[in-house]
């Protein structure tokens, strides 16, 4: 009996515990989606962006989410993988290939010919230093009814759950 109590107390804890992280990561999340315009400030030096082709597969895919870290422009090396908008609207996020005076010449891994343009300083965001796979994917999952009904129901097994052991307890 009192090793059952102490197993519900520490499955609680973890659920707290568990709760709090993904909740703090959702934050976070948010925040740096929220300051992530190509011009913008960023979230502490952070940018994140949703993926949505596949120009640089195997590194990373359509739906993956890609954190840039907003690094020197004149630090960055052939090889790294960096973000930077062509036009007001667009963001591509491709490795460099080459470094000139005129700039960086950019090419997806799984594309035969470079971009037709050259990132300057001026269209440079930054570099990436993070792919989360798939978690551009969540705002499309969200606008799904049934994703709602199930987030609902979830919710509610979880109240009505922590209703009855508060009562129980108060019994």
């Amino acid at each position: 009996m009192r090793k059952t109590v102490v197993m519900k107390k520490v499955l609680h804890i973890l659920l707290n515990i568990l709760g709090t992280v993904l909740i703090f990561m959702v934050l976070i999340g948010i925040l740096v989606n929220v300051n992530s315009a190509p011009k913008g400030k960023g979230f502490f030096g952070y940018k994140g962006y949703t993926v949505l082709s596949n120009s640089m597969q195997p590194t990373f895919s359509a739906g993956d989410y890609v954190v840039d870290k907003m690094v020197a422009y004149d630090e960055i090396k052939k090889g790294d993988v960096v973000s930077y908008y062509p036009d007001d609207y667009t963001i591509v996020t491709h490795r460099v290939k080459e470094v000139t005076p005129q700039g960086f010449i950019m090419q997806g891994d799984a594309n035969n010919a470079q971009d037709a343009f050259t990132v300057t300083k001026d269209h440079y965001i930054g570099k990436m230093i993070l792919v989360i796979p798939k978690l551009g994917r969540l705002p499309e999952l969200l606008t799904r009814p049934i994703v709602w009904i199930v987030l609902s129901v979830i919710a509610v097994v979880l109240l009505a759950s922590g209703m009855y052991q508060r009562r129980k307890q108060h019994s």
